[in-house]
């Protein structure tokens, strides 16, 4: 669960319940890995196995992401997608929830998703599950159900940890914002997450920890700070208008521009975001710089360029920072159009602008 997701790279596969599921380049090559990895530990038959196993791990982790999913649309929280990583999985929602309880049942909601799935496995095999599968878990050897398991508690055990960008971190947050400011609440929690991570550092250096853990360090102690940057951003972004940061300076596109200009027009501007308007600048659509290149390789002379124009969500310049940054998570679109009450556009915005203003603001 996160506030967003990278989907370079990414590739769909499927689309559950209104849901991308994409894969990203890297997870193949993740599987590619421990495909060798078994095979040298037990041949053509352990390297099957343990494909199978990996895929089967990435299962329940897609599961997990599908838990944090649907009890966010339950508040109305669309996601739009879900990437699998080689770390995990990532469920892109469209916004954050404001609310501490709907966060806490968003973010309780992965890991109960494995419990369910380590129930099942555990009834199936009739309550009895050796030790020594705990110690299987990365090799050819132990059974498939024993082994998915002891991974689905230990995925339970990690997202509880109570640190960002884990699960665990979330839910500390939402029950300390019961009894403080949110913003209070994620410094807690975030400083308490680092805590964390610095004795996970120095046990990585003793003879029981190792490089993992390390890196378990490091990716808890970094996800707390970002956690912490946005929340500080939020806060800020709250007391500030669209108008105060908008880009004015910009060209804008006439509607009747046709496909055999494009060239011309691209030529004599850097932009990367183009909105088109017509006679009285009520503003029409918006393409990107790549989309207007496509377009002029593509489509004939005579056609309409703001025929590959999309309309995004507009602001005006009074709306506040927060909303707009809710409408940006929510839109693909790099630039949004601000607009006045007649319907003209007078400006964009990008995060670049909310971020940069923001810092401006912050108290030194």
């Amino acid at each position: 669960m996160g506030h967003g997701a990278d989907v370079k790279w990414s590739y769909r596969v499927a689309t559950i319940a209104g849901i991308q599921v994409r894969i990203h380049l890297t997870f193949l090559l993740l599987l590619a890995f421990y495909g060798w990895i078994y095979y040298t530990d037990g041949g053509p038959q352990a390297a099957i196995d343990g494909v199978v196993f990996t895929l089967l791990i990435f299962l329940c982790v897609l599961l997990h992401e599908f838990g944090h999913a649907l009890a966010a649309r339950t508040f109305g929280i669309q996601t739009p997608d879900i990437t699998l990583l080689p770390i995990g999985g990532v469920a892109r929602l469209e916004r954050m929830p404001a609310n501490p309880q709907q966060e806490f049942v968003i973010a309780i909601a992965g890991p109960a998703v494995n419990v369910l799935i380590a129930i099942a496995i555990f009834v199936v095999l009739g309550g009895i599950v050796p030790m020594r599968e705990f110690g299987l878990v990365d090799t050819a050897s132990g059974t498939l159900l024993n082994k998915l398991l002891v991974v689905n508690i230990l995925l339970v055990g990690f997202n509880l940890i109570p640190a960002f960008p884990m699960d665990g971190g979330r839910v500390l947050r939402a029950l300390l914002a019961t009894q403080m400011r949110y913003s209070a609440a994620t410094r807690l929690a975030a400083r308490i997450g680092q805590v964390i991570a610095v004795l996970f550092g120095l046990a990585s250096l003793t003879s029981w920890g190792g490089p993992i853990l390390g890196f378990i360090a490091i990716f808890v102690f970094l996800g707390a700070q970002q956690e912490l940057a946005y929340a500080q951003f939020r806060e800020t972004a709250q007391n500030l208008r669209v108008g105060q940061a908008m880009i004015t300076r910009f060209q804008a596109l006439p509607i009747s521009l046709r496909v055999g200009e494009i060239a011309k027009t691209l030529s004599e501007s850097n932009q990367g975001v183009f909105p088109f308007v017509d006679e009285q600048l009520h503003f029409r659509g918006i393409a990107s710089r790549e989309e207007l290149q496509r377009a002029s390789t593509q489509l004939p002379p005579e056609a309409s360029a703001s025929s590959v124009a999309r309309t995004p969500p507009t602001l005006a310049p009074s709306t506040g920072f927060g909303d707009a940054l809710e409408l940006m998570q929510q839109s693909a679109d790099p630039l949004l159009p601000v607009v006045n009450a007649s319907g003209q556009i007078v400006g964009l915005l990008g995060l670049g602008q909310l971020a940069e203003l923001s810092a401006l603001r912050q108290p030194t």
